[in-house]
């Protein structure tokens, strides 16, 4: 046939090339980089990091009342009940700090972590008597002085409480998607507080009464809980801790009151007119949580976070305040007790960095 020789000259010409004999072979692309957030916790870095956390903490209870001011006359020259406006103390906001070092285990995805927390929080109030006719300053604490000719003029309160936690806690970390970080983490717990409150009666004659409340406890236990990071956009993180616990320890109270009025000669202003004391062993229930936004950033060789956000810790059963009934040496004393839970709250700015 005539056009044998042309079909076998095109089937050689365009076919050669399928079957891999082409002079210029095609080169195959290159590999695609990893996505951006393929490691953005870099979860297989074995690493220590070391936390510094600026604290702006204020402490919130309850039982703190001084004084009353009255704002009307009182009904009548008999007997009357509490009239006015109370004045409590409290706190202000004050500075503090944690200290904490971690160690986290690549590829076992643990972590052991070591805090210190510090806080000394103060705060002062005071109260003058009104200057309306028939109207008085009057102490929610004994006074001691001959009120009726002699009423208060003035009335001051100072507190310090002094804050101090240590805990040792162990995590289990988990990586549910690459925008995830999630910690399972518990262990022991140590704490050690003091609280000191100060109240001064004054009134014209240069008499003054003094009150001085004060309460300790020191106890450890266990705390557990769970904490999240969830990266939001950027390198912006929204950061959360939830954490619940219990401490065993030793609490002290002690109630302390003197003055330099002498009612009569047989009264001594030298020995206290109350001076009562309480110690026991009790438990205290501790909850604590913390929310903000938080930077965090990727290195070669580290990684850095800046965290912002507001942190409240609550314990129970430990402030207390004992009033008691007056009556002869001998005589029956009555106590009832104002309690309360305490909190301390405020701003924590956290900065961490591993090596």
């Amino acid at each position: 046939m005539k056009w044998t020789p042309y079909i076998a000259l095109t089937l050689l010409t365009f076919g050669l090339p399928l079957v891999g004999f082409s002079k210029h072979p095609k080169e195959s692309p290159p590999p695609e980089a990893p996505p951006f957030d393929a490691d953005l916790f870099r979860k297989d870095a074995q690493v220590f990091s070391a936390h510094l956390e600026f604290l702006y903490w204020t402490v919130e209870e309850g039982g703190l009342d001084y004084a009353l001011k009255m704002d009307q006359p009182a009904w009548g020259p008999s007997n009357s009940y509490a009239m006015g406006n109370f004045q409590t103390a409290g706190y202000g906001f004050d500075p503090g700090m944690r200290l904490s070092l971690s160690f986290f285990r690549a590829p076992k995805n643990w972590e052991v972590k070591w805090s210190y927390t510090r806080l000394t929080n103060r705060g002062s109030d005071r109260a003058k008597a009104p200057t309306e006719a028939g109207q008085y300053l009057t102490g929610t604490w004994p006074q001691i002085f001959p009120t009726a000719s002699n009423p208060l003029t003035r009335a001051t309160s100072s507190l310090h409480f002094n804050y101090n936690v240590a805990d040792m806690l162990i995590s289990r970390v988990f990586y549910p998607n690459p925008h995830l970080r999630l910690y399972f983490t518990g262990g022991p717990a140590t704490a050690w507080m003091k609280q000191d409150w100060y109240i001064h009666y004054n009134d014209a004659f240069s008499n003054v009464t003094r009150l001085h409340n004060t309460w300790t406890f020191a106890g450890g236990g266990l705390k557990t809980g769970t904490v999240i990071d969830w990266f939001w956009t950027g390198h912006m993180y929204i950061t959360a801790k939830g954490i619940i616990g219990i401490l065993m320890g030793s609490y002290h109270n002690h109630a302390k009151q003197t003055t330099t009025y002498q009612p009569t000669p047989s009264d001594n202003p030298n020995i206290p007119i109350r001076d009562a004391k309480l110690e026991n062993i009790r438990a205290s229930y501790v909850a604590q949580a913390m929310l903000g936004p938080s930077w965090q950033k990727n290195y070669d060789n580290m990684r850095l976070e800046v965290f912002a956000g507001y942190e409240l810790t609550i314990y129970t059963d430990l402030q207390e305040i004992y009033h008691s009934t007056a009556g002869a040496p001998s005589a029956t004393k009555e106590t009832w007790t104002n309690t309360s839970n305490l909190a301390l709250h405020g701003v924590t700015v956290r900065f961490t960095g591993d090596f």
